[in-house]
C-alpha cells in the first residue's frame, strides 16, 4: 500500500498529464493524428484494496472494458503481432490489455468481465510462481501479495482465449543480471509454459520493465530464443516496424478516476516515458 502524499502526488501527476495532452489536442490539426499506431494497457491485480496502484476495482475494470468493446477498440495479440511486423491496418486507437504476474484474481474478477465483453487479453506469467501461495516465499526471500493461478486455472484461461506470455522464470530483472542467466530466464520459461499448457508461447514482458531492466543483449537473446514480441514498462505509443523486442506499454492504475482510462488509452499518458527516463537516471546515478 502506497502513502497517502506518494498516492495523491502520483495522482496529480498522471491527470495533470493527461490534461496536458488533452489541450495539445485541441490545438492541433486532424493531420497531426493520421500516423497509425496503437497502445498496450498493462493491468497487475483486481480487487478492493485502499491505494493499491496495482490493484484495480473489479467494477473499475469492467467499466474499461465495457468503453473498449462499445468503442470496438480491443485487439488481440496476433492483431499487435501483423500491425509491428507486417503494418496491418487496424482501427485508430487500437489497444491490446495484457496482464502481468498471473495473480489468482486474474482468474477470479478478471476473466468473467473479459468474456462477458469479448475483450482479447495477455496473461504474463513467470513459470517458477505458478501455484506459489502467500505462505511460500520466492528464490528472493519475498512472499507474495496475492497467490498465483496454478497450471490447471492457466489451462483454462487458454481455454476461454486468454493468450499466455513469459515474464521469466523468477520475475528478476533481466538488465541487472549476467547475459548467461538472462538467457536461461529467457528460453527456460518459454519451454515450462509451452510444456505445460501445450500452446506456443510468442510474447514476453520484462519483469518490471525501467530502462534497467532490459537493454541491447537481452533484447537480442530474446529474438534469438524466438520470441516474436517483448514489452517493456516505458510508456507510450506501438508504430508499425518499432523494435519488437523493445515495446511500450501503458499502466492502469488502481484509484483513478474515470475520465483517465479513455484518456490514456488515447495517448494522454504517452508522455509519462519522460518521467520513465528521469527516474531511471536518477537511479543510474545512486542518488534515489
Amino acid at each position: 500500500m502506497t502513502s497517502s502524499i506518494r498516492w495523491h502526488l502520483k495522482k496529480t501527476a498522471r491527470k495533470g498529464i493527461a490534461l496536458g495532452h488533452w489541450a495539445a489536442c485541441r490545438v492541433r490539426s486532424a493531420d497531426a493524428f493520421a500516423t497509425a499506431e496503437l497502445r498496450v494497457l498493462t493491468y497487475h491485480r483486481f480487487g478492493e484494496i485502499l491505494r493499491d496502484p496495482f490493484c484495480v476495482a473489479s467494477s473499475d475494470f469492467a467499466a474499461q472494458m465495457a468503453w473498449l468493446a462499445e468503442q470496438g477498440l480491443a485487439v488481440s495479440l496476433a492483431d499487435v503481432d501483423a500491425f509491428v511486423h507486417d503494418g496491418k491496418a487496424l482501427k485508430p486507437g487500437s489497444v491490446l490489455v495484457t496482464i502481468d504476474d498471473g495473480c489468482r484474481s486474474v482468474g477470479t474478477i478478471a476473466l468473467p468481465i473479459l468474456k462477458r465483453y469479448h475483450v482479447p487479453a495477455v496473461v504474463f506469467v513467470s513459470s517458477g510462481n505458478v501455484g506459489r501461495t502467500t505462505s511460500q516465499r520466492n528464490q528472493q526471500g519475498e512472499t507474495p501479495i496475492e497467490d498465483y493461478m496454478d497450471w490447471r486455472e492457466l489451462n483454462e484461461l487458454t481455454e476461454c482465449g486468454i493468450e499466455i506470455g513469459s515474464h521469466a522464470v523468477t520475475h528478476r530483472s533481466l538488465g541487472r543480471m549476467p547475459l548467461s542467466e538472462a538467457e536461461k530466464e529467457i528460453q527456460n520459461s518459454r519451454a515450462e509454459l509451452e510444456r505445460e499448457l501445450g500452446r506456443p508461447v510468442n510474447a514476453f514482458a520484462y519483469p518490471y520493465g525501467t530502462l534497467a531492466d532490459f537493454n541491447h543483449g537481452v533484447a537480442e537473446a530474446m529474438k534469438a530464443a524466438g520470441y516474436r514480441l517483448a514489452f517493456t514498462s516505458q510508456h507510450g505509443a506501438i508504430r508499425p516496424n518499432m523494435d519488437a523486442m523493445t515495446l511500450p506499454r501503458i499502466k492502469v492504475e488502481g484509484g483513478d478516476e474515470s475520465w483517465l482510462f479513455p484518456a490514456a488509452a488515447r495517448g494522454g499518458l504517452d508522455a509519462w516515458r519522460w518521467i520513465d527516463r528521469a527516474l531511471w537516471r536518477i537511479q543510474a546515478s545512486g542518488r534515489g
